[in-house]
Parts: C-alpha cells; sequence; structure tokens
C-alpha cells in the first residue's frame, strides 16, 4: 500500500511561559522564571513548518488550546466572572494560574500514539489520546486535544479516535514520545516499539526523577489501537538516564523505517532489544552515539535525539535538529 508520512506540529500559544513545572525535565527547571516571548516562538515554530513543507514534506498544523484553563480553576473552587477566576487564582494559588495558562499542548509528541492502517487489524488508522497523568498541568489538555483529534481525522471509515486511559499512576501514558515504529516503506506493516519507564511491581525504576510512561499503559494503547500483537514490542528505558533528566524516550532515541538513532544507554538490556530488532525488522540500522562522544548529560541540555529523522523522496535521510535561538 501507498503511504505517506504526515508532520503535525503544534503552535505555540499566548500563555507561552517558563515555569518550571515539569519535574524531572531539567530544561524545564533551569529555565524557570525566564522572561518568554510567545510571538517569537510561534513565528521560529511556523518558519520551520514551513521550511518543511518547502522541501516537500507533507506538513500539518494543530493549533494551541484555549489559556488560560478557565474551566479547570472553576473545578479547583474559583467562581465568578471569567476574569474574576482568573484575579483569584492569580491573587491566591499563582502556581495553579500559572498551570492552567501552560502553553504546552504545543508539544504534539505528547497528543498521542499512532497506529498506521498497516499494522492494525481492522485496517484504520488508529490514535490513543495521551493522559500525562504525570504532571497536572498536562493532564488538562486531554479533552480538548481529544475534540481536536476528532475534528482533524474526521472520517469513521479510515480513523478511529480513543479517548486517554484512565486518570490514574498504574495507567501513566506520555504518547508518541515514548514509542517508535520500525520498518520499510510507511505502507507495509512494521514493528511497534512501546518504551515505559515503570512496571508495576517491578524492582528497576528511576530513584531521583518520575518513570512518567508505564508498562501498563503501554499494553493498553497497543489493544486500544489494534496493533497486530506480531507486530509488537515492549522495551523498558533505562532509569539510569530518566534520573540524570530523560522524561521521555524521545530525549534518548529516535527512530525513522529502519533505523533507530539513539543513545548506547537509551535501554534496559540494549543488546538483548537490538537483537531482538535484528530479527524482527528486516534491514535494521541501529545508530549507537557512545556516551565518550555524547554524555546523557549533553543529550538532555542539547535534544539531540529530540529531533525528527525524515526520509527523502531519494530513500536518504536527514535529521531535523533544534537550534537554541539567543
Amino acid at each position: 500500500m501507498k503511504a505517506r508520512e504526515v508532520n503535525f506540529d503544534g503552535l505555540v500559544g499566548l500563555t507561552h511561559h517558563y515555569a518550571g513545572l515539569s519535574f524531572g525535565n531539567e530544561a524545564s527547571t533551569k529555565h524557570r522564571f525566564q522572561v518568554s516571548n510567545p510571538k517569537l516562538a510561534a513565528k521560529q515554530g511556523l518558519l520551520k513548518m514551513k521550511a518543511l513543507a518547502d522541501a516537500g514534506f507533507p506538513q500539518a498544523v494543530i493549533p494551541p488550546q484555549e489559556r488560560p484553563n478557565v474551566a479547570v480553576l472553576r473545578q479547583l473552587g474559583f467562581s465568578g466572572t471569567d476574569e474574576q477566576v482568573v484575579e483569584k487564582a492569580g491573587t491566591q494559588t499563582p502556581h495553579l494560574l500559572s498551570a492552567a495558562s501552560s502553553a504546552s499542548s504545543m508539544w504534539v509528541a505528547n497528543a498521542a500514539t499512532v497506529a498506521p492502517s498497516a499494522d492494525t487489524l481492522d485496517g484504520k488508522v488508529h490514535l490513543t489520546v495521551a493522559n500525562l497523568n504525570n504532571k497536572f498541568h498536562r493532564a488538562t489538555e486531554a479533552d480538548t486535544t481529544e475534540r481536536v483529534l476528532r475534528a482533524i481525522f474526521k472520517h469513521d471509515a479510515h480513523f478511529e479516535i480513543h479517548q486517554a486511559l484512565p486518570q490514574v499512576a498504574m495507567f501513566g501514558d506520555e504518547g508518541a514520545a515514548n514509542h517508535n515504529r520500525l520498518g520499510g516503506d510507511y505502507g507495509d506493516p512494521a514493528v511497534q516499539l512501546f518504551i515505559y519507564g515503570r512496571e508495576e511491581g517491578g524492582h528497576a525504576a528511576p530513584t531521583r526523577y518520575p518513570a512518567r510512561q508505564t508498562l501498563a499503559a503501554s499494553q493498553a494503547v497497543a489493544r486500544l489501537n489494534q496493533v497486530n500483537p506480531s507486530l509488537v514490542i515492549f522495551a523498558q528505558q533505562n532509569p539510569h538516564v530518566i534520573d540524570q533528566g530523560v522524561f521521555h524516550n524521545d530525549v534518548i532515541a529516535v527512530s525513522n523505517r529502519q533505523v533507530l538513532f539513539c543513545h548506547e544507554q537509551a535501554f534496559a538490556h540494549q543488546d538483548k532489544l537490538l537483537a531482538t530488532l535484528r530479527e524482527r525488522v528486516p534491514g535494521f540500522m541501529p545508530i549507537q552515539v557512545p556516551t565518550q562522544a555524547v554524555s546523557v548529560q549533553d543529550a538532555v541540555e542539547t535534544y539531540l535525539f529530540n529531533s525528527q529523522l525524515l526520509s527523502r523522496d531519494d530513500g536518504s535521510m536527514m535529521l531535523v535538529l533544534p537550534q537554541e535561538s539567543r
């Protein structure tokens, strides 16, 4: 089946600010209380999207969510007009107003986990919305994200949208940031690699920072998305790198078709995982970056792996890297 990959990017919202809301994300903590520039950030995002579109890559945009989230502030007991609700929250609990004003929905990798039709039992494209329940400011995104995705993929014969998993720690789900797909052409069935940080009752877990993705959540998403069981692999992220600020798998690894570009410390039992992928993925090509060349801390600070690995029409690939502007 002929298929193409489409890039969906988020647009930075008007209330984008550096509040340090994401414990475990060292960039979030490091930049806390610095001055933000939402307008410039939105323009930078649009320029990146335009550059990819001009280069021939199908590009789409997901709009920002309404912020401040007055509805969630009302749920927390603030009353009056919308203006009064915002004023009371800002005066009494500024940290809650900050969370309700977060523009974090710009990170589309956390919106949902996608299974293309080539991998599913019913031949539909499935999307399961992430609950993001490890962080309050992100957990409030799920309902709106579901509505947005249902509006974009509004064709029941081809798409199936699933609501987020229950909002409990056992089913912590961070979306595509902890999911990889490895195979040949986009229209052919491929292996879906789900990465989790912790397992209920498991012993190997980080001790400094939270492991946001659970095995139970990854298994539930695979079931909801009707991924052919023969195409599914579950693997654990290295708990030691989570404790160094690798809060999502996409901070330490990125994949495209048969290529897995990752740090040598990305996964628990990495040699065994790579051996399995060699058996399951024709032409599998792992590119492991040694710690001697790039430390885990360098990966966290530069977001080397939190990038896009894209296929050109001539069969070659390109890595789209982030750059910090001053």
